[in-house]
């Protein structure tokens, strides 16, 4: 042991061993995650995992039961992983893939476990809280690096139901949230350990009074913060939900009908949308390239005096290769911008290291032959009302909004009105709709737009710059909605500055470490 004593060590006989520990605190997060989302669950389900690495006995075992965490945290909340390869290769080969994917993204989990018991043997009381917490931000903000990786289920996201405590993450970012929860999982860790230890139990009750007493106020903020309504100018935003399944092939013609049909009846509501936002890969063939697919578009913005944003699959003449676009065409008919996925789908829209893949394993998981072209910069489709209200629209594709930064740069680029298009038809569960949503939620209010969302089946939606949803299309219909959305300019500090919480949580750490050992000095006998 070296530097301190273990804040979290207990003179009691712990009641759990370890593992068991862990697997508790990963299933009770499972459950505050959509669905079921019981989501006050994950302001107590780290706890103990928090007292089983740091009663660890070495690192390699903390490790472990980080690791036993994650397993039993993410088997259950992407589930579906499995459900959705199953229906795609019409083999039990997608139970592979699931498996896979737990083994290898629980990992950051045992990281963070390994990380806590070194933290646990050289901080003590409200350092290590804060140092825990700070240590969790970064390894959440780690998923996020690289093609290949999957940031699903952040801790942030469990609280999309309970808007308030969300607020504040125009300044932090989700992972100021995903801080607050954990310093209450830490102090209430903390607490539990030297509840029967009178020397030290007033200074844990006085961190967990704390650690409470921060969230009740941010709450009370984000209650604040929620009741003046958006303001500025407005625009009339039709979502278009086609019910499009990706397991269902439908015609050039079938698509054009159901585009037609449902433009027409929104056409017939007051106020008549100004916008229509179309799915990702809704568009009945090539929107930049296929004539005939041009001048069906152009005729169906002429015919609606309204834009179109459709989702395309779009040639690169160039590159040889698709691309997954979002598309504009303008009030005037105008094929006007375009927008290309940057952040592509890891063996869905392309295939890391496929050199390297047996041709059998290939075969076995149908991997498309091609990889999507991915896109390289975050293009704004602007265009004009007839009024000459300039709208700049800023989307960001499907998986796109599981990363923050994609919707944070089209705000930061200019856009007063952000869109999200995406092709959840492939999800064969209710709780990966939900859990996609959860992160657009978190979207809207760190920039402080509102989003309109167009998905092939659902959950297509509107949320304004508090995260609320203002209107939903029932899941798996045909249908449409249509709002008033401001147009809003200003930046947040998090739009301006990005995950500098991130950056902040590393240098607390390094403070932390630093003035302790500045302090065992002190003490040092001469």
């Amino acid at each position: 042991m070296t530097g301190t004593t273990n804040s979290f060590d207990s003179t009691l006989k712990p009641r759990f061993p370890g593992l068991r520990l862990a697997a508790l605190g990963g299933f009770l997060l499972f459950l505050a995650c959509p669905v079921p989302a019981l989501w006050l669950l994950a302001w107590v389900a780290v706890a103990p995992l928090i007292l089983s690495v740091t009663r660890a006995v070495r690192m390699r075992q903390a490790f472990w039961r980080g690791y036993i965490f994650g397993w039993f945290f993410l088997a259950p909340v992407w589930y579906w992983v499995g459900l959705t390869i199953v229906a795609w290769t019409h083999s039990q080969i997608g139970w592979f893939a699931w498996f896979g994917l737990t083994l290898i993204l629980a990992l950051f989990y045992g990281f963070w476990g390994a990380g806590a018991w070194w933290l646990s043997r050289r901080l003590t009381g409200g350092r290590l809280i804060i140092a825990l917490a700070a240590a969790w931000v970064i390894m959440e903000w780690a998923r996020t690096l690289g093609a290949i990786t999957m940031p699903w289920a952040q801790l942030s996201y469990t609280q999309y139901r309970f808007l308030p405590v969300l607020q504040f993450a125009d300044v932090t970012g989700a992972y100021g949230v995903s801080f607050l929860i954990m310093l209450v999982n830490g102090a209430l860790a903390d607490w539990y350990n030297k509840r029967g230890q009178k020397d030290l139990a007033t200074d844990s009750a006085r961190w967990l009074w704390a650690t409470l007493t921060l969230t009740g106020l941010l709450c009370l903020y984000g209650w604040a913060r929620m009741l003046p309504a958006d303001t500025g100018k407005t625009l009339n935003v039709a979502v278009m939900q086609g019910n499009f399944n990706a397991f269902v092939q439908q015609t050039p013609e079938q698509q054009m009908q159901v585009f037609t049909e449902m433009t027409s009846q929104a056409s017939q509501t007051i106020p008549k949308p100004e916008l229509y936002v179309w799915a990702e890969s809704s568009a009945p063939g090539d929107a930049v390239h296929d004539g005939s697919v041009q001048s069906f578009l152009r005729g169906l913005a002429l015919d609606s005096q309204a834009a179109v944003v459709v989702g395309s699959a779009v040639r690169d003449t160039k590159a040889h290769a698709r691309a997954n676009t979002a598309v504009l065409y303008d009030p005037d008919g105008r094929f006007s911008s375009l927008y290309n996925k940057r952040q592509l789908v890891p063996f869905g829209e392309f295939i890391p290291y496929r050199d390297l893949i047996p041709s059998s394993v290939a075969h076995a998981f149908d991997f498309p032959d091609d990889d999507v072209l991915q896109g390289k910069e975050a293009a704004l489709l602007p265009f004009s009302t007839a009024d000459g209200r300039q709208v700049r629209l800023g989307p960001f594709i499907c998986y796109e909004a599981m990363y923050p930064n994609y919707a944070r740069e089209m705000t930061a680029s200019g856009a007063n009105l952000l869109i999200t298009q995406s092709n959840d038809s492939w999800f064969q569960s209710r709780a990966a709709l939900e859990q996609h949503l959860a992160a657009v939620t978190l979207r809207a209010i760190e920039n402080r737009r509102e989003i309109a969302r167009s998905t092939t089946t659902g959950i297509t939606c509107i949320l304004d710059s508090k995260g609320q949803t203002i209107a939903r299309v029932p899941d798996d219909v045909k249908s449409w909605e249509t709002r008033r959305m401001r147009l809003m300019d200003g930046k947040t500090l998090y739009t301006r500055f990005g995950d500098w919480f991130v950056a902040f949580c590393a240098l607390v750490i390094a403070g932390l470490l630093y003035r302790t050992r500045l302090s065992l000095h002190a003490v040092k006998p001469a």
